[in-house]
């Protein structure tokens, strides 16, 4: 690795830090705050928690929102059935089910997380097609995230063929969205001559800068 590489990837693993420690907004607070608490702060699982909690019930919100039709909470509930917590215990199938339902509203976030599971085999087999299919449809959503894992399998033909100028033109779009790993990509691209485009290391610096201050200021 060159100096100006080892200094970019330092300067993007600092920024990174500093958005890991920021709070993130929306229903995702709910997530948080019931993935930290205690059982014993919180009591009895889901089907009871949700109905009385007398310190508050971020979870029993986030399933109310989720099961009034909010696509936001519906994916953020899934995203809470991936990970697992003490107060609720991971359940692929469960977290499936609510991506499917949210992706009926088709937010972008939704086709993201579905591809992402058949791509990792989360659930069932890992299939890289299937995976593709998702990343399209999130794509066509507007997900930032889905463009740059499509742009990622369009790299290395993984699900879809070889396409380095397609790969090229959603890690752009992706970067037009302030998507840290896409701009970072397109700053390692420059750096390396990959991709087809040229050594500039000009570009490269400005783009790793865009990439740590989106890090630092820009959540998904």
């Amino acid at each position: 690795m060159t100096p100006i590489s080892v200094l970019l990837a330092a300067a993007l693993a600092l920024c990174r830090c500093a958005r890991e420690e920021s709070a993130a907004p929306g229903p995702r607070e709910a997530v948080a705050r019931a993935e930290h608490a205690s059982p014993e702060e919180h009591g009895p699982p889901l089907a009871e928690h949700a109905s009385h909690d007398e310190h508050g019930p971020p979870l029993a919100e986030l399933v109310a929102a989720a099961e009034s039709g909010d696509v936001e909470a519906q994916v953020a509930l899934g995203r809470l059935y991936l990970r697992g917590s003490a107060l609720l215990p991971a359940d692929v199938g469960q977290a499936r089910a609510w991506f499917l339902r949210a992706e009926a509203g088709r937010p972008g976030s939704a086709a993201y997380e579905l591809g992402r599971m058949s791509q990792s085999g989360k659930g069932g087999p890992a299939d890289p097609v299937e995976a593709v299919r998702w990343f399209e449809l999130g794509v066509r959503a507007g997900s930032a995230d889905a463009m740059f894992l499509l742009a990622n399998a369009a790299r290395s033909g993984t699900g879809l063929p070889r396409d380095e100028a397609r790969a090229v033109a959603l890690y752009q779009r992706a970067a037009a969205m302030e998507h840290p790993e896409a701009l970072q990509a397109l700053a390692l691209a420059h750096l390396h001559g990959e991709l087809g485009l040229a050594i500039d290391e000009s570009e490269s610096r400005r783009y790793m800068a865009a990439a740590g201050h989106a890090l630092q200021h820009h959540h998904r």
